[in-house]
């Protein structure tokens, strides 16, 4: 078994691998077509990183944990999905110009936006 910390490459016995992976070298093979190592298994300590691989590492992070909040947002506003928006139904009728009683149900305000709708696309 063949371990790499570096530039260095050690052979060793199957029972020193749990030695040598605590003292941050990675267990390697050879890959023949491109004559390099590859990683078959990561150290599990003893390995430092500079600040520059810290900062990317941590840049990279942030982006993910913004990107999951910006889905989750998504997927709230997703499963609301048809919920009635109050709010935004009464500007839309005074954008309008539509007259409405101002303790109208939802489903009158409904009514009356959908009714102008069919009437504007007429």
């Amino acid at each position: 078994m063949k371990v790499k910390k570096g530039s260095r490459i050690l052979q060793i016995d199957d029972s020193e691998k749990s030695t040598y992976l605590s003292e941050g070298y990675d267990v390697v093979e050879l890959d023949k077509e491109t004559n390099s190592y590859e990683v078959v298994e990561e150290a599990t300590g003893g390995k430092t990183y500079s600040i520059a691989e810290y900062k990317a590492v941590s840049d990279e992070l942030k982006q993910a944990k913004a990107t999951i909040a910006e889905l989750e947002l998504a997927l709230k506003k997703a499963k609301k999905g048809g919920e009635f928006d109050r709010k935004e139904a009464l500007a839309k009728l005074a954008e309008l110009g539509i007259e409405h009683k101002g303790n109208d149900s939802n489903d009158k305000l409904k009514e009356l936006l959908e009714t102008e709708a069919n009437e504007g696309g007429e």
